[in-house]
């Protein structure tokens, strides 16, 4: 018996494409177009599987599912839409949606989750929605709508709900915080507090007592009580950010904290009993601090029962466009600018560079743009000074730490199918040391081949070959 499919969508040719090409994989498919056609269908016959539309023009598509879960018809649902947004990405996994996918879609796609999602229901037979989605937190923050985001806000939206301790990870200024702050106020804790500690931020000796508390008279300076943060976050969310720092010892006590649900504030031998969900968060690689001993190996498997990986920003750069957009609209508002559009040429630098910083530092560049630029269109030059601030070339010494974050980043974005690979490097970072240095000298040739050490005919030569452009620099 062939497996029956609904397809409920208000655009003709949306369900003629999806109807043709299940029909042409043996599905047997019926269409609705509108939502109360698909709940008349849904509660007369019983399917293998429902793509539904979000936006129709009589009910939208949450409101669908809600009255189907409401009559107990427990089809797997993916979601189709065109506006692919944080919220509508983390709502239809909340409601219990199998998945979601954009338009334009591809129909290889569309088969492996149609297989993928029929196999699954009829392997669990029922499908349990998630419960109290109503109230939940503005996700305006997290922006982008790359594949690469969408699969974040589909991990958010399936794990916000259940009690389980999830992890973080991504580099420095991805966006770390804010995923976790989506998580609490998605989840059945959002009413309770969400607490966050960086453990970067903290003396070594200060973090035993931030985390745990400690008793009046415990050590010299302890005049009253004080609760640490577990205390703090109990029935609600604890975040710990870059938990790689913390010490062995630490781990330990944190590990035991989190398997017992009991602390012990500093200067007291009773427990105290809490209850936070564990949120933790890193920019290292924490299954390479396990095999080099820095990091205990039972602790690591207590965090990562969910990890959630946010991709640096020059692994997405799709979503620059509308970072840039929310950000402008954002600090322009804040800062009293005015409103600001970056020329076309300030826009291919802003989605050509590479972003070692991430999402921080591309926030912090438009900040300072809005603030400095006196015009309202922000032009490349102004753009390649502020993008120079932020990470250092030209402007202050490049740290050794920063280099081989640069030489890392570089060798991800280059193609060694040449097998020039030091060519290749060598280039990029001497194109960027050329620029800064002309930029110093106001185009100077003759200064600028001084300061680099070269004659005026080598460096001429390297321009035309790197592609610089004088009038830029």
């Amino acid at each position: 018996m062939k497996d029956l499919i609904l397809i409920a969508d208000d655009e003709e040719d949306i369900r003629w494409i999806l109807e043709t090409s299940l029909r042409k994989l043996g599905f047997e498919v019926e269409c609705a177009q509108n939502g109360e056609e698909a709940l008349q269908k849904a509660f007369e016959r019983q399917y293998s599987l429902i793509l539904l539309d979000i936006n129709m023009p009589d009910m939208n598509g949450f409101d669908v599912l809600a009255s189907l879960r409401d009559r107990n018809v427990d089809s797997p649902i993916i979601f189709i839409t065109a506006q692919n947004t944080v919220s509508n990405a983390i709502d239809s996994m909340q409601l219990g949606a199998y998945d979601y996918l954009t338009k334009p879609f591809d129909l290889d796609e569309i088969r492996l989750f149609a297989e993928r999602a029929i196999r699954n229901y009829k392997t669990q037979k029922k499908i349990i929605p998630s419960e109290d989605t109503e109230d939940s937190v503005s996700l305006e923050e997290i922006v982008g709508s790359s594949s690469d985001m969408l699969n974040v806000y589909k991990l958010i939206g399936r794990t916000a709900s259940r009690d389980i301790t999830v992890l973080v990870t991504g580099e420095s200024g991805t966006g770390k915080e804010l995923i976790a702050r989506a998580i609490h106020y998605n989840s059945l804790r959002k009413n309770r507090r969400l607490v966050s500690v960086n453990i970067s931020a903290i003396p070594n000796e200060l973090i035993e007592s931030e985390l745990f508390g400690y008793e009046k008279g415990a050590f010299t300076g302890a005049a009253a009580l004080k609760k640490g943060r577990f205390e703090e976050a109990s029935g609600g969310t604890l975040h710990i950010d870059e938990i790689g720092e913390l010490s062995t010892e630490l781990q330990s006590k944190l590990l035991r904290a989190i398997e017992e649900k009991q602390i012990y504030r500093l200067g007291s031998e009773k427990p105290v009993s809490v209850n936070p969900r564990i949120i933790a968060s890193t920019n290292r690689n924490l299954k390479e601090a396990v095999a080099e001993g820095s990091f205990r190996e039972d602790l690591f498997y207590r965090l990562n029962v969910i990890s959630i990986s946010l991709p640096p920003l020059r692994k997405r750069k799709e979503d620059i466009g509308e970072l840039v957009e929310h950000f402008l609209k954002k600090y322009s508002a804040e800062l009293s600018t005015g409103e600001k559009i970056f020329s076309p040429e300030a826009q291919r630098l802003l989605i050509n560079h590479i972003w070692p910083g991430n999402v921080r530092e591309l926030e912090n560049t438009i900040k300072r743009l809005l603030v400095l630029s006196p015009d309202s269109v922000i032009s490349a030059e102004e753009t390649e000074e502020a993008i120079d601030s932020q990470t250092g070339f030209g402007q202050r010494e490049i740290t050794e730490r920063k280099t081989e974050e640069l030489v890392r980043m570089i060798l991800e974005n280059s193609d060694f199918g040449s097998q020039n690979i030091h060519e290749q490097v060598i280039g990029k970072v001497e194109k960027h040391l050329i620029e800064a240095i002309l930029r110093k000298t106001e185009g100077n040739m003759k200064q600028a081949a001084a300061i680099l050490g070269i004659n005026r005919n080598t460096l001429s030569k390297k321009i035309n070959d790197l592609g610089i452009k004088r009038g830029s620099t």
